[in-house]
């Protein structure tokens, strides 16, 4: 199963933790969405990432192939479907259109995402080569600490 992760899954160590058996494909783009902070997380006291519909704008992500365990895993931690559902995408991988799934969250309003939250997002953006004027879009955001 191909995931495209946008949030801190981005990051390779938290996902080499929550997923052993994953592979990286790498990073890839989603067309006609923004990066949203629509959930409250107790555990990580921020925002957490969701996207949102909106025409001309781009989220960019890693893809990763799971297994069935790894996806049971990541349901898991993305509350599922409590907090997080999943939704089918349509991503651009180098000039290639994929099929993947992504994880929407169950909205609860608009919150700043934490110093950690979004230091996980940077690294994992820039560990996995997505381009600089994304990660820039990314270093940019507010924080609430």
């Amino acid at each position: 199963m191909i995931y495209f992760a946008y949030g801190s899954n981005m990051e390779p160590t938290q996902m080499q933790t929550r997923c052993p058996e994953h592979t990286i494909l790498g990073a890839a783009c989603l067309s006609h969405y923004t990066l949203a902070f629509t959930r409250w997380s107790r555990s990580w006291n921020s925002g957490t990432a969701d996207i949102l519909p909106e025409k001309g704008k781009e989220v960019w992500g890693i893809l990763y192939n799971l297994t069935f365990e790894n996806l049971r895993r990541v349901d898991k931690f993305a509350d599922y479907p409590t907090s997080y559902v999943r939704q089918d995408v349509m991503v651009k991988q180098n000039k290639e259109i994929l099929p993947a799934f992504t994880y929407i969250a169950v909205r609860q309003g608009i919150f700043a995402p934490s110093k950690a939250y979004l230091n996980k997002m940077v690294l994992g953006a820039t560990a996995n080569k997505i381009p600089n004027h994304y990660i820039e879009v990314l270093k940019a955001i507010e924080t609430h600490d």
